[in-house]
């Protein structure tokens, strides 16, 4: 059953069908492997043992569940982030996203082996997968001055069920260069989500050098986001779409979150 919507951003209508989207986050469950970075478990499901010894599991005998998540949110579920992540600011993440549905654009693109003329802040590997300006710019210059200030990025090949569960302590995550940053945000980018745990080299020495790019760590202000870890099925279409970010109302860095994005109707 359709529900037909009219979104308004920016003074321009977009029509959706509210019952009809992609989820792009990766389930969270006990029975079930997460991706892990850094972090060899970062999902751990317990249940409440009360002062008498009592195991909350119905399995246990228990009138109910009351289970208690232990979750590393940057480290093993899709998240999305703001820039107190890397700075002593008290800026919560589900503070500053407010707007319901943003204007967003899901590219596809495979990562290169060569940075080309691009540069990085930390030491290359021969292994290195990188994300180059080019390859960004050959897929959003004909986007130019139409407004779009989100971007989901799906890296090829796109291999789901070794997303879901994958180790990235024991390959090379893809990453971007700093340039190819540079370029999202003058293009306007304020909302990133992409299917790689972080947009940064696993070991950077620490810098966090592509986050400090984005946030334009120097001034103050900035709210834009980044969502990583999420996961993109390969039926899912490259093009425009509306995308909604959902998160916990939390007063931290980062929440787990789930975005859902909406096919445009005519």
């Amino acid at each position: 059953m359709k529900k037909i919507a009219e979104i308004f951003i920016k003074e321009k209508k977009y029509k959706i069908d509210l019952n009809n989207f992609h989820d792009l986050s990766i389930p969270i469950g006990a029975d079930s492997k997460s991706p892990s970075f850094y972090d060899e478990n970062p999902l751990k499901i317990e249940y409440l043992k009360d002062k008498h010894d009592k195991i909350w599991d119905v399995t246990h005998g228990a009138s109910c569940n009351v289970p208690i998540m232990k979750l590393n949110i940057h480290c093993g579920s899709t998240h999305t982030e703001c820039r107190s992540h890397i700075t002593r600011e008290k800026t919560y993440v589900s503070e500053i996203i407010d707007n319901s549905f943003l204007k967003c654009l899901l590219i596809s693109l495979k990562p290169e082996k060569s940075i080309g003329k691009d540069s990085y802040h930390y030491k290359l590997d021969s292994n290195d997968l990188i994300i180059t300006k080019k390859a960004l710019n050959r897929k959003l210059d004909k986007f130019k001055n139409t407004n779009i200030n989100s971007l989901i990025l799906r890296t090829l090949p796109n291999h789901i069920d070794e997303i879901i569960k994958q180790n990235y302590d024991n390959i090379p995550n893809c990453f971007f260069s700093n340039e190819a940053i540079e370029y999202l945000v003058s293009f306007g980018i304020e909302h990133l989500v992409v299917d790689i745990p972080s947009i940064d080299k696993l070991n950077d020495g620490g810098a966090l050098g592509n986050h400090k790019i984005f946030w334009n760590i120097d001034k103050e202000g900035n709210n834009n986001t980044i969502t990583e870890l999420a996961i993109i099925k390969n039926e899912i279409e490259d093009g425009l779409y509306l995308l909604s970010l959902n998160i916990l109302h939390v007063k931290l860095d980062a929440s787990p979150s789930r975005p859902l994005i909406y096919p445009l109707l005519k």
